[in-house]
């Protein structure tokens, strides 16, 4: 089945940022697997997203112009690797809550998780940041 994905976010400054992708969703033992390619750059590259989606943990793997495997689950400390084309930066994600609720069979609602988590780059000049983050999937 074909959904759409809205990702809203905000951050520690109260900047809003929107995407919408449509992906192919996959019903898993304990959630979700959505994929997706998105346009990350803006530059024509195209990134394959793959989100894992359950009621423990969302986790978004990106395989493409960038590299990404961050895990977000309540309460929950991932250490990673955010992969660029000029080097790696190495990434602490520490959410502190994580909200997920299951109504992919109203169409008009879908899936939401809302989760409020820091994300520290790796270096002393790159500050953590804040964020809360809502993602809603909508039946096509």
């Amino acid at each position: 089945m074909r959904v759409k994905i809205i990702i809203e976010s905000t951050d520690q400054d109260g900047l809003k940022n929107k995407s919408e992708n449509t992906a192919v969703i996959f019903k898993e033992k304990n959630g979700y697997r959505l994929t997706y390619s998105e346009d990350l750059s803006g530059e024509g590259v195209l990134t394959k997203t793959t989100m894992y989606v359950s009621p423990t943990e969302l986790r978004i793997i990106r395989r493409g112009e960038l590299i990404t495997d961050f895990i977000y689950g309540e309460a929950l400390t991932h250490n990673t690797t955010y992969e660029t084309p000029f080097g790696n930066i190495p990434v602490t994600l520490v959410t502190e809550s994580y909200e997920y609720t299951d109504m992919l069979h109203e169409p008009e609602t879908g899936i939401n998780i809302n989760s409020f988590y820091t994300l520290d780059m790796g270096d002393s000049l790159t500050p953590p940041s804040a964020m809360s983050m809502m993602i809603n999937i909508k039946q096509e």
